[in-house]
C-alpha cells in the first residue's frame, strides 16, 4: 500500500493536506512502548474524531480505524486494526526495530451507499457507492524509533582453537562443546590472531572469509534439530541473534541468512578500498 498526500481518490477523504471534506478533523497520537528484555514493541493510540458521519459509520460497524504500519528493517508491511478511539497493540518479539512508519486511517469494512459525508467538496455532490476497503479518512504519518537491542557478541558462542590434526589451509567445527569451536592448523591459527587484532578494514576480511561458511554451517546443523544442542550454552546466544534477525530456524535460505546473523558482514568490505587510499 503506497500512501501519498498528492493521491486522489474518487471519492472524499478526510485529511489535514486535503479540502475533499472540510470543517471537520481526524488526529491520532500515537506512543509506544518497548519491552527490552523481550524485545518488545507495544504501541498506544489516542484518536480525535469530529465529523458526525464517519463516526456513525465506526459505530455501526461499516468503518473501522487503524494503522498501516512499514519497518523496512524487518519488512513488516501490513494495515494493522486498532481499537478506537484508544487502541492498543503488541507487537511479536523482534518484529519492529529501527525506523517504523505508522499512518493512522479509517476504512470501509462493508460496502455503503450513497457515501456523501457532510462538508463534503460540491465535486462529490451526487455521493457515490464505495466498496468495502476503501480509505475514508487519512492521518499524517508518524515516525518511532524502536532501537535494537544488544547483540550476543560473537566471542560467547565461537572460540578458535589451533589443532595438529587439521591439515594446512582448512578448518572445522566442534559444535558439542559450551561453545562452537573452530580448529584450524597453528600456522592459520596464528594468521587468524593477527587478523583480528589488525585494522578494522582487515577484520572485515576475517568476518567474510571464516564466520560466513562456519554460520551457514551452524545454521544447516540447527535445522536438522535444536534438540542435540540445548545441553550447550552457546545455543541460546546464537538463537537469539537469529530472533533478532527474524530468521525462522525452520526455513532457512543459508547464505543470505548468515549475513543477516554478522549484520551484512560484506557491506563492510567497502573499508577496504578507503584503507587502501589512506596509505
Amino acid at each position: 500500500m503506497k500512501i501519498k498526500e498528492s493521491t486522489s481518490y474518487p471519492h472524499p477523504v478526510l485529511a489535514p493536506w486535503s479540502e475533499d471534506v472540510i470543517n471537520a478533523s481526524f488526529t491520532t497520537k500515537i506512543m509506544f512502548q518497548l519491552d527490552e528484555n523481550a524485545n518488545q514493541v507495544a504501541i498506544h493510540c489516542d484518536t480525535t474524531l469530529d465529523h458526525p458521519d464517519i463516526l456513525a459509520l465506526i459505530e455501526d460497524g461499516f468503518a473501522t480505524f487503524g494503522c498501516f504500519i512499514k519497518c523496512v528493517e524487518t519488512g513488516v508491511r501490513r494495515l494493522q486494526k486498532l481499537g478506537f478511539p484508544v487502541g492498543n497493540h503488541e507487537f511479536a518479539s523482534g518484529a519492529l526495530i529501527g525506523r517504523v512508519q505508522l499512518r493512522p486511517m479509517i476504512w470501509s469494512l462493508k460496502p455503503i451507499v450513497n457515501y456523501n459525508p457532510s462538508g463534503a467538496h460540491a465535486e462529490f455532490f451526487d455521493g457515490m457507492d464505495i466498496e468495502a476497503g476503501q480509505i475514508l479518512a487519512l492521518d499524517d504519518e508518524q515516525v518511532i524509533e524502536v532501537t535494537r537491542p544488544p547483540l550476543p557478541p560473537l566471542e560467547s558462542i565461537f572460540e578458535i582453537q589451533s589443532s595438529d590434526a587439521i591439515l594446512e589451509g582448512e578448518f572445522e567445527l566442534d559444535t558439542e562443546a559450551e561453545r562452537i569451536t573452530i580448529l584450524m592448523p597453528e600456522s592459520t591459527y596464528k594468521l587468524v590472531q593477527n587478523l583480528r587484532q589488525a585494522e578494522e578494514a582487515t577484520r572485515s576480511v576475517l568476518m567474510n572469509a571464516l564466520y560466513v561458511p562456519i554460520i551457514m554451517e551452524v545454521l544447516d546443523r540447527l535445522r536438522d534439530g535444536q534438540d542435540a544442542f540445548e545441553q550447550y550454552r552457546w545455543l541460546h546466544p546464537f538463537r537469539t541473534r537469529c530472533d533478532l534477525a527474524g530468521i525462522d530456524l525452520t526455513k532457512l535460505d543459508l547464505l543470505n541468512d548468515a549475513q543477516k546473523v554478522l549484520l551484512q558482514p560484506f557491506a563492510s568490505l567497502d573499508q577496504l578500498i578507503n584503507y587502501g587510499d589512506d596509505e
